[in-house]
C-alpha cells in the first residue's frame, strides 16, 4: 500500500468523527441554549393578591379552561397546558388534574399520554433526579427538582396521596407494559433558579 492511500485511509476517519463530534456539540448547545431560554423567563413566586381561602377553596382558570400550564426545561416541555380531569378526552388535548389531589399547595397530581394525541409527557422517561419542573397557575409559579422516578402498577395511587410538603407528581404510561406507568415526583426548591441552568 503506498503512503498515499495510507494517509488517505487515516484521514477519513478523522475527518468523519470530527464531524460527528461537531454535530453532537451542536446538539447538545441547541438544547442547553433551548432551556435557558425558557427558563429565563419564568419568575417563581406566589400570587400574593390571593388569599390564603382562595387558594383553598377555589380553582382558577388561566384561559380556555386551563387551570395551570407545566414547563420540564430537560425535555423542553414549555408552557404545556393543564387543564382539570384525567378523561380521556382532557388528555387528547392537556396534561390532565388528578381531582383528588392539590390544585396548588401539597400534592399536585398531573397526567398526560406519552404517544399520541396529547403526548405531552413522551419524554418523561428522560428525566433525571434534580431536573426541574414549573409549574404555573393564577396562585403563582413553583419551582420543583425531581426527586423519584420510579415505575409503578397502573393502580397505585399512593404516590398521589395528601402530602405536608409542596409537590408534584407527574403520571405516564409505560410503553409496552399496559398495567404499569412510570411516576415522577418532585419537591418544590426555593433555591435559586439559576445554580441548576
Amino acid at each position: 500500500m503506498n503512503k498515499g492511500l495510507k494517509i488517505f485511509l487515516i484521514t477519513i476517519p478523522l475527518i468523519v468523527i470530527t464531524i460527528v463530534a461537531s454535530i453532537f456539540i451542536a446538539k447538545k448547545t441547541e438544547v442547553v441554549n433551548a432551556k435557558k431560554v425558557i427558563v429565563e423567563n419564568i419568575q417563581v413566586g406566589d400570587n400574593t393578591k390571593l388569599s390564603e381561602e382562595d387558594v383553598v377553596e377555589q380553582i382558577i382558570i388561566l384561559n380556555d379552561d386551563e387551570i395551570g400550564v407545566l414547563t420540564i426545561p430537560d425535555i423542553l416541555l414549555e408552557n404545556a397546558p393543564v387543564k382539570e380531569s384525567t378523561e380521556l378526552s382532557t388528555l387528547a388535548t392537556a396534561i390532565g388534574h388528578f381531582t383528588n389531589t392539590s390544585i396548588y399547595n401539597g400534592n399536585v397530581g398531573l397526567a398526560s399520554h406519552n404517544g399520541g394525541d396529547g403526548d405531552y409527557f413522551k419524554d418523561l422517561n428522560k428525566l433525571k433526579v434534580g431536573n426541574e419542573i414549573y409549574y404555573q397557575t393564577r396562585f403563582g409559579v413553583k419551582r420543583y427538582l425531581v426527586k423519584t422516578i420510579k415505575v409503578i402498577a397502573e393502580d397505585d395511587w399512593s404516590y398521589l396521596g395528601e402530602t405536608e410538603d409542596n409537590r408534584i407528581t407527574l403520571i405516564t404510561c409505560v410503553n409496552g407494559k399496559p398495567n404499569k406507568r412510570l411516576c415522577v415526583q418532585a419537591i418544590e426548591s426555593e433555591e435559586n433558579m439559576e445554580n441548576n441552568i
